[in-house]
């Protein structure tokens, strides 16, 4: 029988990307079909592929079947089959061909794999260095099973991808109790058909024990399901969940609201410092953030990037836990004045050292509530940089009593010229200032000259004056004068 030319392409096609010796065999949208699958099972050497990808290829359990008796195909590492019509049988070839015990990515999304198929892979006693399954957009769940394969999950399966099939609450008591979750720390379960029952037996699970990331976005679970997780006590390892669209209400939002909070501090302290930059918590967050009793013994709370307002801070500043609270950090959060102001009438603040308030939209009038606190009269660093506080928020500054321990002040770009820098230098509270950064404002020499003659500014050891309106000339000449050399930094 003489070949076609479908035929011949698909022979030299495959001569041309085995000769080329290349680890990585992507055959991706060529459409081999099982034919093609056949021929390249029957390649002389294909030990020097590690990866390969057959995506949109047509193949069905018939391929399949020929690619896993390829007695050359045993180094391979990572093997991609998404979107073609593979079925239970060819998972099954897989889970069960012995020349994949290399394999460690095994990717099966948009097939036609059901419950028995997915659950062989997930017990092979092949494929024994597999750790990562991809099944999204199968036929998992659409149909119950009766009878499920013996055996334990792969030790090593770390991450399991079940989004887009039909899980539903039978479907996940089914598989809760085959052990098919034991080993995994990824479980991806979004867009299913799971309900309150079904996220009940997965909080109660113990086989849930290493999960680490739970997706359930897009689901059918509501407050009974919702609380039910959030109160779990099997979720030990939870770091990241996941539950976006589904049908809880706010009560379990709070619910919800505490879990996240619960992980998070789990997975973010280090000794007393506890760093939450760029949680997107914004002012819900930060109102489970006060009610955690596990703040208690925080020195260094970094918020930064968080998108809350006054609202949130107020929520904190109530917290009961913040007693031991020496530095704080609310970079890029829009507090604005209303947020300054809470922070200098709180208790709960009066042990801070450190303020770091960049970017937070304050202006003279928040500076001012600092100057005027009776509680916030202790810092000894502040950073303002990146805030409206103009000459008017400096003159509050340097002339409170508030700011005597003061030894790092700084306020870049904060709009500011020569007459900030003097009443700086004429301040009888900043004795004990060690470093100022201004950089990024309207001073000019006339400014610097002041900050040079300035008797009250003993103990000052670093300056940064870059970005201002100094000439070139003003610079070399400010960095020879005996007192800025005697400083330990000095930036113009």
């Amino acid at each position: 029988m003489k070949p076609s030319k479908g035929d011949l392409y698909i022979v030299d096609l495959l001569r041309k990307s085995v000769e080329s010796g290349n680890r990585c065999l992507d055959l991706s949208y060529e459409r081999l079909g099982d034919v093609g699958a056949i021929f390249l099972a029957r390649m002389k050497d294909l030990s020097h592929v590690t990866q390969l990808n057959l995506s949109w290829n047509e193949l069905t359990d018939v391929g399949i079947e020929a690619l896993v008796k390829c007695s050359s195909l045993t180094g391979l590492t990572t093997l991609i089959l998404e979107a073609n019509e593979i079925g239970d049988g060819g998972a099954r070839a897989i889970s069960e061909a012995k020349l994949f015990a290399k394999l460690k990515h095994l990717s099966l999304t948009k097939n036609q794999i059901g419950d028995s198929g997915a659950l062989h892979l997930i017990k092979s006693g092949a494929l024994t260095q597999l750790e990562t399954l991809d099944l999204e957009l199968n036929r998992i769940g659409e149909e119950r099973l009766a009878k499920f394969p013996d055996g334990t999950a792969v030790v090593s399966l770390a991450r399991l991808n079940l989004r887009r099939n039909q899980l539903g609450d039978e479907t996940v008591s089914d598989w809760l109790q085959t052990g098919a979750f034991v080993p995994v720390r990824h479980l991806n379960l979004g867009w299913n058909g799971i309900g309150d029952t079904g996220a009940g037996l997965l909080a109660k699970s113990p086989t849930l024990a290493r999960v680490e990331q739970l997706l359930l976005d897009s689901n059918s679970i509501g407050n009974v399901g919702a609380e039910a997780i959030a109160q779990s006590k099997q979720l030990e390892s939870l770091t990241d969940l996941y539950l976006y669209d589904n049908d809880y209400n706010g009560t379990s939002e709070t619910a919800l609201m505490d879990l996240r909070i619960r992980l998070l501090l789990k997975k973010r302290f280090s000794g007393t410092e506890l760093n939450l930059n760029g949680q997107r918590l914004e002012n819900a967050g930060l109102k489970a953030l006060a009610r955690s009793d596990q703040l208690t013994g925080v020195e260094t709370l970094s918020l930064r990037n968080n998108h809350f307002d006054h609202v949130g801070l107020e929520a904190l500043a109530q917290s009961k836990h913040l007693s031991a609270l020496k530095s704080l950090n609310l970079m890029d959060n829009p507090i604005r004045n209303k947020g300054v102001i809470i922070l200098a009438e709180s208790e709960a603040f009066s042990g801070l050292r450190n303020l770091n308030l960049e970017n937070c939209g304050i202006m003279p009038a928040g500076v001012l509530a600092l100057a005027r606190s009776a509680t916030l009269n202790g810092l000894e660093e502040i950073t303002l940089n990146k805030n409206e506080i103009k000459e008017r928020g400096f003159q509050h500054l340097t002339a409170s009593e508030n700011f005597t321990n003061l030894k790092s002040l700084k306020a870049g770009d904060v709009f500011v010229g020569d007459l900030a820098v003097k009443s700086i230098a004429l301040s009888a509270h900043l004795g004990k200032l060690e470093e100022l950064c201004l950089n990024g404002n309207n001073i000019t020499r006339d400014g610097v000259d002041t900050l040079c003659n300035a008797s009250n500014l003993k103990a000052l050891k670093r300056i940064d004056f870059r970005r201002n309106l100094m000439q070139y000339e003003d610079c070399i000449l400010l960095t020879d004068l005996p007192r800025f050399k005697k400083m330990e930094m000095v930036r113009f």
